[in-house]
């Protein structure tokens, strides 16, 4: 079985119900002292980040169906990912704003990228995008994947669509709207007959598959698997649900707030709310790409009756992961080579081997008074540090959380001789191969979507915010965010 979504697995636990707490839960709240992007670099920096953010672009702009306008998956296979497509339209506005394309190339190949989604009806149910296309066609792919419709494929799609959108206006703009539109959410979420474990019922389910795989908009069902706990894949999908333009299709505010919110600290240094399943850096800042959590207060569960949920600073709660990845890179337990005090931030990435989850957490605090299972996971996964390899993205993605530390890092990378780990932007090239390890001197052969997007994206955000600005300019997501008093 292929993977479904980005996160490449789904082990979720049950969804919490409300409840109120024997005592308030530490809050996860904003330091005064830590600078907020964007952020002012130094001209060496600005040179290196230009360089990176180049190597990114190329390869949206050129590792693409040249039907289509769709970016591949990765170098070596010709499918697209519907999430890679999503930051590759999150992309071509930074290459117009960078230079490196007109504005008209960019609008003609957004306009043409969402328009072949768009003209394929085949491709999606209810809305909702299969995770891998046919080049060309923009059919479900024939590639030897199963066949699944993916709630978070499609919503990185979606939140690049409206970026694209924004940016653009005109017929983008109309298109990506006309998607938006069409995703119902609700039909995401199983009639609660359906639905085995009391606590999973009102969720978001991981996604649909077709009774029959050729008859992609036919007889299906939904997969057993939930949106539970608040990653940042978590948060982006109910974000989105919350923010749908139409009433019927919408989730209220509250399934955001209803997502678990376990509560851990790293060597007794302050608590953030944890993902247990997976302690991959990527699950700290995939959703930082579009929503602004850098200028949004803490929320506040509570006000939608939502209990044993800490008010939390996203953004600060992912600064802490960051800070925890760095410290256990440097401590290494492990004496894995390549890890160290400029190579950090473990993520889901290639190795040798195929594909690798690697991943560091924190020790579960006591939430007095809260409901294992219900209100928190009450497993304790120990860390897994793999077998050393570094994706060059996780640390680089990181910049907008500790941009003195990512830059450290991306120097470093820069300067490993492990051809062939970085391919010069100027001769088109793109930038960093997708992941190394140190000890085996091995070089990923391929560059990937999901990690190239998240790397240019959040580069470009610590450099000047626009994405966000971009993104946040949607009517629709203007309107989400007050239903969520997300300030």
């Amino acid at each position: 079985m292929k993977p479904i979504s980005c996160l490449r697995f789904a082990l979720f636990a049950p969804l919490a119900v409300a409840g109120a707490c024997a005592r308030p839960l530490p809050a996860i709240t904003s330091h005064q002292a830590a600078e907020r992007p964007p952020f002012r670099f130094a001209q060496d920096d600005e040179r290196l980040l230009d360089d990176i953010q180049h190597g990114c672009f190329n390869f949206f702009w050129n590792a693409c169906d040249p039907v289509t306008g769709m970016v591949y998956d990765r170098t070596s296979k010709p499918v697209i990912s519907v999430a890679g497509v999503g930051f590759q339209l999150s992309a071509i506005p930074i290459g117009v704003e960078r230079g490196w394309i007109t504005r008209d190339q960019g609008n003609e190949r957004a306009t043409r990228i969402l328009r072949a989604l768009l003209d394929q009806p085949d491709n999606r149910k209810f809305g909702h995008f299969y995770h891998y296309l046919e080049p060309g066609t923009a059919a479900p792919s024939h590639a030897g994947y199963e066949r699944i419709v993916s709630t978070i494929d499609s919503a990185i799609l979606m939140a690049g669509a409206i970026t694209a959108g924004e940016y653009f206006g005109g017929d983008a703009r109309d298109l990506a709207e006309r998607m938006f539109t069409q995703a119902d959410w609700k039909a995401m979420v199983p009639p609660d007959r359906d639905v085995k474990n009391p606590s999973e019922r009102g969720c978001i389910s991981l996604g649909w598959k077709p009774a029959d795989p050729d008859l992609p908009t036919g007889p299906g069902s939904l997969l057993p698997y939930y949106w539970v706990d608040s990653g940042d894949e978590h948060r982006l999908v109910n974000f989105l649900a919350v923010c749908a333009p139409m009433e019927r299709h919408r989730l209220p505010p509250e399934m955001y707030y209803r997502l678990r919110r376990a509560l851990g600290s790293d060597e007794g240094n302050e608590p953030f709310v944890w993902f247990p399943w997976s302690g991959a850096l990527f699950t700290a800042f995939f959703a930082h790409a579009w929503i602004d959590y850098a200028h949004l207060h803490e929320d506040n569960p509570a006000d939608f009756n939502q209990h044993c949920r800490p008010p939390v600073d996203w953004w600060e709660n992912s600064r802490r992961i960051v800070a925890m990845h760095r410290r256990k890179a440097v401590q290494n337990p492990k004496g894995l080579p390549t890890l160290g005090e400029n190579a950090w931030g473990l993520s889901a990435c290639d190795n040798r081997d195929g594909y690798l989850v690697p991943g560091l957490l924190p020790k579960r605090i006591e939430m007095p008074g809260c409901t294992p299972e219900f209100d928190f996971s009450a497993v304790q996964p120990e860390d897994n540090y793999g077998d050393g390899t570094i994706a060059p993205y996780a640390a680089g993605s990181a910049i907008i959380f500790e941009p003195h530390a990512s830059l450290a890092a991306l120097h470093h990378y820069r300067t490993i001789d492990l051809p062939p780990l970085w391919n010069d932007p100027a001769s088109g090239g793109f930038g960093f191969q997708d992941a190394f390890n140190a000890g085996t001197r091995w070089v990923a052969p391929d560059c990937v979507a999901i990690d190239q997007g998240p790397l240019i994206l959040l580069i470009e955000n610590a450099r000047t915010g626009k994405v966000w600005k971009w993104f946040s300019n949607s009517q629709n997501v203007k309107a989400g965010k007050e239903r969520l008093r997300l300030r």
